[in-house]
């Protein structure tokens, strides 16, 4: 398994919250064999999330998927992750040695078509290592991932592609918001794989 050399592409005032995009991240051949084993291989289930004193049903999939002693509460929900796949696996220990981050969870989302979305956000649960290395990568459908200032300031609208992979480091969590719109185009599913580094 190789992975393409990642080309950074974002302008100054996305990286300087720390957010970068790298298109074709993944090869083709292994972005479509990766795409089909999380569609047909994982246990999908859809949360029930908590919002503002609220339950509510997410409007996407998801799967956790973690080394042993990972547990991951987001949005009042937790989920007991499932092991590593083998195809997984390998993804992970070549994202890690490449980012140079022990990634030991997978946050796997799969938006089933264009009214599946994920509103604004910042990962900065308690249970992440502080400040730490994302790695989002894209499979499938490509959709439109947006990120905000804290104070509101749209500062880019990325369309991200197949088998591209969107870091978010460093301060981004704390200075910054994210989301996954929806879309009236017909559009097939899409999976997001989001490598984190939990607390253990």
């Amino acid at each position: 398994m190789t992975l393409s050399t990642p080309r950074a592409v974002i302008p100054g005032e996305v990286a300087a919250v720390g957010v970068t995009y790298q298109p074709g991240f993944l090869q083709p051949e292994l972005a479509d064999s990766c795409l089909q084993h999380c569609l047909h291989e994982l246990p999908w289930q859809q949360e029930v999330v908590k919002m503002f004193g609220k339950s509510h049903t997410a409007p996407r999939l998801s799967c956790a998927i973690g080394d042993d002693g990972c547990n991951y509460r987001y949005n009042g929900s937790q989920s007991e992750p499932i092991r590593f796949t083998q195809v997984l696996h390998k993804i992970r220990l070549e994202c890690s040695e490449r980012l140079n981050v022990p990634f030991n969870f997978v946050l796997a989302t799969l938006y089933r078509d264009g009214s599946d979305y994920v509103g604004w956000h910042a990962d900065d649960e308690r249970d992440l290592v502080s400040e730490q290395v994302i790695a989002n990568l894209s499979l499938g459908s490509t959709r439109t991932f947006k990120v905000k200032s804290k104070e509101g300031t749209l500062l880019n609208s990325i369309e991200t592609t197949h088998g591209s992979l969107l870091l978010m480091v460093g301060e981004s969590q704390r200075r910054s918001k994210h989301m996954l719109t929806k879309t009236r185009k017909a559009v097939g599913p899409r999976v997001v794989l989001s490598f984190r580094e939990v607390i253990t």
